[in-house]
């Protein structure tokens, strides 16, 4: 099969992937039993699920981040901590210090919108120029690198999960050749390893309704056993632990203990998510 025509190919095959996930995500409403169902079924097929976890919007340590490190040692579950460099204080570092399931991410720079007028908020924006930004990547995986060390992984994580194309090369100048946004399909000609489970409804900014993600988990867990996606595609869970409320908190356990506590899930470090 020659070059053009495989990448027809896939192209088509996400055309059908996308239009089976808005049905999936569009029925009637699921609750945990279907969840629960579904993973049997992977179960029942000896097959693995690849489950990650990451929060977003970290620069220093506090209650609700105790909270966070509390819960994934819980739930001994894996956690990526997108950090934005531009605030970043030392007291981050030393908290996470004996927080060995904690993996440290650039949340861009300064988590700043730099959105025209309309369009979806984006730090990484078709107003940036490529050279500023790059600059500014540059400068914030030094300083994230100088004070987490061997816990800092390379990964991107954009702002507001959005990024203009043209910045592609500007990011791997950076040193990024992965990057961590939203969906299965994102368009970026970058490798990336994404969320596709958000607790938060923003909005309203309280918890989203429990079958919206149980929807979500069931579409994406649906791609990758009918064989449209690779089996072991990571899928993640986003959270934000700087504006949870009780609700939201409790979301957070219930769905990420459902998951890890079934036999069919596997929640490497964070590390593996981003190795392959």
């Amino acid at each position: 099969m020659t070059a053009m025509a495989l990448t027809e190919l896939r192209f088509q095959t996400s055309r059908v992937a996308r239009r089976l996930v808005r049905e999936w995500e569009g029925a009637q409403p699921s609750g945990w039993d279907d969840l629960q169902r579904e993973l049997d079924l992977w179960q029942s097929r000896g097959r693995k699920a690849v489950f990650w976890w990451r929060d977003d919007d970290a620069r220093t340590e506090g209650a609700a981040l105790d909270r966070l490190i509390d819960l994934s040692d819980r739930l001994r579950m894996p956690l990526g901590l997108a950090v934005i460099p531009v605030g970043v204080e030392p007291s981050l570092e030393r908290r996470l210090t004996d927080a060995k399931r904690v993996r440290v991410l650039q949340h861009g720079w300064d988590h700043t919108d730099h959105a025209p007028p309309g369009r979806p908020k984006s730090e990484l924006s078709v107003t940036r120029a490529p050279a500023e930004v790059q600059a500014q990547l540059e400068d914030g995986r030094r300083r994230l690198a100088a004070l987490f060390g061997d816990r800092f992984l390379p990964v991107l994580v954009p702002p507001f999960n959005e990024m203009s194309h043209h910045l592609a090369d500007a990011v791997r100048r950076a040193g990024y050749d992965k990057v961590s946004v939203y969906g299965d399909f994102p368009g970026l000609p970058l490798a990336s390893r994404n969320i596709h489970l958000d607790i938060i409804d923003w909005p309203t900014g309280q918890a989203a309704a429990p079958d919206v993600n149980i929807r979500r988990a069931i579409a994406a867990l649906k791609l990758r056993r009918y064989g449209l996606l690779p089996l072991r595609t990571p899928i993640g869970v986003v959270t934000h632990h700087l504006v949870h409320d009780a609700a939201i908190w409790s979301l957070a356990e219930e769905l990420l203990g459902r998951l890890v506590r079934h036999p069919a899930v596997q929640a490497p470090d964070v590390a593996q998510i981003f190795a392959a």
